[in-house]
């Protein structure tokens, strides 16, 4: 960064703008251009295909979990049906979109610029009524007086202010604006990209590297510009791929670069794809790269629920502190709040729900309706709404009450007639009963 950058950029942070577009234009030297001479950005980071693999996964795991809004009860939670943001959080948060597309969108946007933004339309009443989604490369955010403002850039040119945003972020150094995963690992992408450019580069000739014709005499312009355009026309792409060459007047070809199989490239592109994963945090499987024989189906599962862990459930708990806190007032903050039903990522085969069903069951923790409508299917009336437990099982502060009784129907009176009796335990067989 230059000095005029600096100059620039201090007098813009003194006026309160903190937004992804001027801090990253002067952070990154101001283009996008990466050191192995391609461009990336978060509008061409989907064409990397690693890219596009990590941003789908995620988002349609964000977009297939159910969001219910639900209310405190003294022993537990219930779903507030008539409260309006549950139609708005679990089916249409606007008559556009459902809810699935609204999330995935959402969340697409969060994993490529680090930002989302959906603008809130309420009624007269103040209710939330719509959530409409906005792109992250038109908002420009800026902080004044304690208060944060929104400016988006319409489609015709035109900014404007929001006053009531729902604005979902990711990693933060201030917590106001997440980074952008893209600009933060430009480098990398870019070499990712270039990697992909170069094989279809040489996939388009034929897999042979590029090479010289040597004439024995010097050529003129004429001649070489000649020589050279009929060459390609001849023997350039992947149509004229293995034509027979004629060389005349003493003409020789040479090659000159590195061969495709000392490039390594399936070696390199594997290092790429685990690379792009990690950043993520995607299970390499996800991105294909799972040999097979090298990985049981054990293996598999037990990664599929480290990667709900580790990399699906951060971005949950993320959407539902920023819509508490977006849509729900101070006071309906203590009645209600968002969640995300993650048994619908986390749901395991029929054999494994079979014995996790067995076992609420039988400890009283599920009733026989609660186990259908786990597996989406319709209850049986009130009699599923029983609890029950084993029999040869009782509470630990009945235990030594038990015991007493028992002690006691095992024993008998002896000793004299003087009222002062003795209780002895029976014997039979020589053993105490």
């Amino acid at each position: 960064m230059n000095l005029l950058q600096r100059i620039i950029y201090r007098t813009f942070r003194a006026l309160g703008i903190n937004t992804p577009g001027w801090t990253e234009y002067f952070a990154f030297g101001g283009g996008h251009r990466t050191s192995s001479g391609v461009s990336v950005n978060e509008n061409n980071a989907l064409m990397i295909s690693t890219v596009y693999q990590c941003v789908m996964y995620i988002s349609d795991s964000i977009g297939q979990l159910p969001l219910s809004l639900f209310k405190h009860l003294p022993n537990g939670k219930e779903k507030a049906l008539d409260h309006p943001l549950y139609r708005i959080f679990h089916t249409v948060p606007n008559p556009f979109m459902p809810a699935s597309i609204f999330k995935k969108t959402l969340q697409g946007h969060l994993l490529l610029w680090g930002n989302a933004y959906a603008e809130v339309e309420r009624n007269g009443a103040g209710q939330v009524v719509a959530l409409w989604p906005l792109r992250p490369d038109q908002m420009r955010l800026q902080i004044f007086n304690s208060k944060l403002f929104y400016y988006y850039t319409t489609p015709d040119g035109a900014e404007i202010q929001l006053t009531d945003v729902l604005h979902l972020r990711g990693l933060s150094s201030d917590g106001l604006v997440g980074y952008s995963p893209i600009a933060l690992q430009r480098e990398k992408l870019g070499l990712a990209k270039a990697s992909e450019e170069y094989r279809g580069r040489s996939f388009s000739n034929d897999m042979r590297p590029g090479g010289v014709l040597k004439h024995p005499a010097k050529l003129g312009d004429v001649a070489y510009e000649r020589l050279r355009k009929s060459w390609e026309e001849t023997h350039g792409g992947l149509s004229n791929a293995r034509r027979v060459a004629i060389l005349e007047e003493g003409l020789d070809w040479q090659d000159v670069g590195i061969p495709a199989d000392d490039a390594q490239y399936i070696q390199g592109e594997e290092f790429t794809k685990a690379d792009i994963a990690a950043i993520y945090r995607v299970p390499p499987y996800k991105v294909g790269l799972l040999k097979p024989g090298t990985v049981s189906f054990a293996s598999v599962e037990a990664q599929q629920i480290d990667a709900i862990t580790d990399c699906v459930q951060p971005w949950v708990v993320c959407w539902e502190d920023c819509l508490n806190l977006a849509l729900l007032t101070p006071t309906e903050q203590k009645i209600y709040f968002a969640k995300f039903n993650m048994n619908a990522l986390l749901r395991g085969d029929s054999e494994s729900r079979a014995r996790f069903y067995t076992s609420m069951l039988n400890n009283g923790v599920y009733t026989i309706n609660m186990c259908l409508e786990l597996e989406d299917q319709n209850t049986i009336g009130p009699l599923g709404d029983r609890h029950f437990v084993s029999m040869n099982m009782i509470p630990l502060d009945l235990v030594d009450k038990q015991f007493e009784q028992q002690q006691k129907q095992l024993t008998v009176p002896a000793g004299g007639d003087d009222g002062n009796e003795e209780m002895k335990p029976k014997m039979m067989n020589g053993a105490a009963h």
